[in-house]
């Protein structure tokens, strides 16, 4: 319908696009199509959000009574169950508690003395019925290795005292299960039991010294009742509540509310089950006490009402409740604000659209809402924007192709940024694995020169050793000495280089021990004083009584430390004395004491400039090739690299011809004396220990020593390869009287053990045909004695994790090249005393 239109049918819509604003189009309806007009957006968006909220109200619901309750009912099966572990917890904390009063008085030299002596006097000052109700003890004996109780005393519970205790106190089986043969074998017994006083928790340890050395001279048992008030006292700790039936199915069950299905229900031992009756008011935990041969004595039940679930149904219909009520309202502020800010507004710009386009003016006033669908309006409209919209869409495309275009040629240089940064990345990675190659290449450069050189240096060592034992005139004797301290400053040189490459390679791992400080000093300066002898120097060592006598830390380590160091002053000082001194550096903070220990010497000194580089490797202040002093410079970086790793630092004071001063300061726990706490010196006035030495000279390595330590002849194998390692291992046994035999790999090793079965092998690793790894493997898979003789590693291999892949092969121990010929004696003969046992 054109022609004259009313201003309130014309319907206008206006697009803005680019920041410009068109009006378009404008239709007419009329009064007719008013009047019979569909529901308003206010309606229908009131209607839609109504029914949402109720959908969201009805949607909660389901969720919170199908998802939340379970959780809630689980939480309650979830307490129950462990309310019972508890329980069985506790029982189970008691007889560990036992077990541990049991090796009280077990582990005890008056009570194995008492088993030989019988004396009354231990009974009387040690278990008189009064400790026996300080400590909570219902039943303590003493029972020898033929099962005969010595002495016993348990607590009547009728009489409300202790009387003596026999061999009837339970029954036949129970006693033969802790018999001396059963508690020995399994280092210690316990469990429950049923006695003629009822239930009882009993724990049984072998009677040892105090140092744990036997043999066995007989058992301690202790008890105590598992009676009602004991019962009691546990659920009053635990605050629960729980009962004790029987399991017997002739046993009517007690006038409590526990339903009648528990007294029948099974259970496997150990385990704790959950009974929920119809009603599901209450859950039922409960768990059988058996003895230790398996009768049930008991069975406890722990009743746990369902309170989580209850509370949280009604937290549920609470939290229902407020939704419901926070919906409604927000509802009725939704339709009300969606009037006050769509629909009027809307209206109001509809008819000012329309006065702009008759040129009209349009009244300030609000104008009354239309009773007609805007959204309906402003499609019909639409078509109208359609002709403009594509004017802009013209637009837009030229610009998205402008655009389209230029993001191209970015992407073309990103692609092209891309590829370098890969190709970068690839050089990157080259360069680390070429990186790790030669760490791994430096790992195995420094495990072969150390094999090799090691090798030789056995037989260095070994044969001067066996030289030193002859008959020697003096002058030879000096020669022989020069050549074992040559060889001893050569190992200190090679573990030198090893200590080094393991610091800066990170596989060197830190111990943690409890050592003495005072024997750790002593032991370094006795070590060093021949080499200070020898100098005509004098050794003074000092203790703080401040700092705690037992340290926990790496003590080896720490020796090391003060080795290099102390080797170092004696090095360097040509006169006078030498100075190591151990104090605390800081007050004790909890269980830390930061620990200061310096060497003083009167030695040549060092210049201010070479301070700076001293601790660096491969370094010395004289690096000529005329120097007085000798070392490749690697004992303070030694030093250093630990000091690092410890979490502490390192420095020196030095003046030219005046000496110099070596310290470091190093955090260490406070450690524990054995059998003991802590101890701290509490002496007023610090310790001097003064060595004093004599003139005379003491080789670095003593000659062997020529007693025997087993005077038994042994039949030993040698697998070996290199000669001089077989002639020094020959001759050496030899002289102690054993028979020895020869093999140069480890196929004939295997072979030979095949023919014969020696006392013990002495396998070297590195051989020709087959290793000493794979031999010893086969050896171990042959049957009876032979798969069994004792087989120690002697090889050059030193680097870390040697040991532990020898030992993993099989083989019982390692002893590493030039060989310690005494420590040698000492596992031949521990292993072989072990294998006739």
């Amino acid at each position: 319908m054109k022609g004259k239109i009313k201003l309130k049918d014309v319907q206008l819509v206006t697009t803005t696009i680019e920041n410009s604003a068109v009006t378009t189009h404008y239709d007419a309806q009329s009064p007719g199509e008013e009047s019979g007009s569909k529901m308003t957006i206010q309606s229908k968006i009131g209607s839609l959000l109504a029914v949402l909220f109720l959908a969201l109200i009805l949607f909660s619901a389901g969720i919170l009574y199908k998802v939340i309750i379970p959780q809630f009912k689980n939480l309650d099966h979830d307490n129950a169950i462990q309310s019972a572990r508890q329980i069985l917890n506790t029982l189970n904390d008691e007889l560990a508690h036992l077990v541990v009063y049991s090796s009280d008085w077990g582990i005890w030299d008056d009570t194995y003395n008492y088993m030989d002596s019988r004396d009354v006097n231990f009974i009387n000052s040690s278990a008189p019925d009064e400790t026996l109700v300080f400590t909570d003890i219902d039943l303590l004996g003493f029972i020898n290795m033929d099962g005969e109780l010595v002495w016993g005393r348990w607590r009547n519970i009728e009489e409300e005292g202790y009387s003596d205790l026999d061999l009837k106190y339970s029954t036949h089986q129970t006693i033969r299960h802790f018999s001396p043969e059963n508690v020995i074998a399994n280092e210690s017994i316990s469990g429950y039991i049923q006695t003629r006083q009822g239930p009882m928790l009993l724990a049984a340890y072998p009677i040892l010294k105090s140092n744990g050395d036997g043999p066995p001279n007989g058992i301690a048992i202790i008890g105590r009742f598992l009676d009602q008030k004991r019962l009691d006292k546990i659920a009053a700790d635990l605050n629960v509540v729980f009962h004790k039936i029987s399991t017997d199915p002739e046993a009517l069950p007690p006038k409590h509310p526990i339903p009648e299905d528990l007294f029948t229900e099974t259970i496997d031992p150990g385990n704790v089950a959950l009974y929920s009756p119809a009603d599901e008011e209450v859950f039922y935990s409960f768990f059988d006490i058996r003895d230790v041969t398996s009768v049930s004595l008991m069975r406890l039940v722990h009743p746990h009402p369902m309170d989580i679930l209850a509370k949280g149904q009604f937290a549920i219909s609470s939290a229902l409740q407020l939704i419901a009520a926070f919906f409604a309202i927000t509802l009725f502020f939704v339709v009300i604000t969606l009037r006050r800010i769509v629909v009027l507004p809307l209206a109001t710009l509809r008819d000012k659209i329309t006065s702009l386009g008759h040129g009209r003016e349009h009244s300030d006033g609000t104008s009354k809402p239309s009773h007609s669908n805007e959204l309906q309006l402003a499609l019909q409209s639409f078509d109208a924007m359609e002709e403009e919209i594509r004017e802009h869409q013209n637009e837009l495309e030229n610009k998205v192709r402008d655009r389209t275009r230029w993001l191209q040629e970015t992407n073309g240089q990103l692609e092209r940024e891309i590829r370098e940064r890969q190709k970068t990345e690839q050089r990157l990675l080259a360069a680390k694995l070429d990186a790790e190659k030669a760490n791994q290449s430096k790992s195995e450069f420094l495990a072969t020169v150390s094999h090799e050189i090691r090798t030789p240096m056995n037989g260095v060592v070994g044969m001067t050793s066996l030289l030193m034992e002859s008959n020697l005139d003096q002058e030879q004797k000096e020669y022989l000495q020069s050549i074992s301290k040559s060889a001893d400053h050569l190992l200190v040189l090679i573990n030198d280089i090893l200590d080094i490459s393991k610091l800066e390679t990170g596989t060197s791992e830190l111990q943690h021990h409890d050592f003495n400080i005072a024997e750790l000093l002593n032991s370094v300066i006795t070590a060093k004083s021949p080499h200070a002898t020898a100098k005509g120097l004098k050794l003074v060592n000092e203790l703080d009584p401040a700092l705690p006598l037992w340290l926990q830390g790496d003590p080896t380590r720490l020796k090391q430390m003060l080795y290099n160091l102390l080797a170092n002053a004696i090095k360097f000082t040509n006169k006078g004395q030498i100075k190591v001194t151990i104090s605390a550096a800081l007050p004790l903070e909890g269980t830390t004491q930061m620990v200061y220990c310096c060497v003083k010497d009167s030695g040549i000194g060092i210049a201010a400039e070479d301070q700076r580089r001293i601790f660096e490797r491969f370094t010395q202040v004289d690096g000529s090739a005329s120097r007085k002093h000798g070392g490749v410079g690697l004992g303070l970086s030694i030093v250093k690299h630990l000091c690092d790793q410890m979490g502490g630092e390192v420095g020196l004071e030095s003046t030219p011809d005046e000496g110099s001063l070596f310290w470091f300061k190093i955090p260490l726990e406070i450690g524990k004396a054995p059998g003991g706490e802590a101890e701290v010196s509490s002496e007023p006035t610090p310790v001097f220990v003064e060595e004093t030495v004599d003139d005379s000279t003491t080789p670095i390595s003593p000659p062997l020593q020529s007693e025997n330590i087993s005077a038994d002849s042994l039949h030993i194998l040698i697998a070996e390869d290199n000669q001089i390692n077989q002639m020094l291992l020959t001759k050496f046994l030899s002289k102690k009287g054993h028979r020895i035999d020869v093999v140069i790999n480890g196929k004939e090793a295997f072979q030979f053990v095949k023919q014969q079965t020696p006392d013990v092998i002495l396998m070297d690793i590195q051989m020709p045909d087959m290793d000493g790894i794979q031999a010893t493997q086969k050896i171990r898979t042959l049957e009876g004695e032979k798969g069994r003789v004792p087989i120690i590693a002697v090889t050059a291999n030193a680097m870390q994790g040697d040991r532990d892949s020898y030992l993993a092969a099989g083989m019982d121990d390692y002893l590493s090249k030039p060989v310690d010929f005494k420590r040698l004696i000492e596992l031949i003969h521990h292993y072989t005393h072990l294998s006739q046992k």
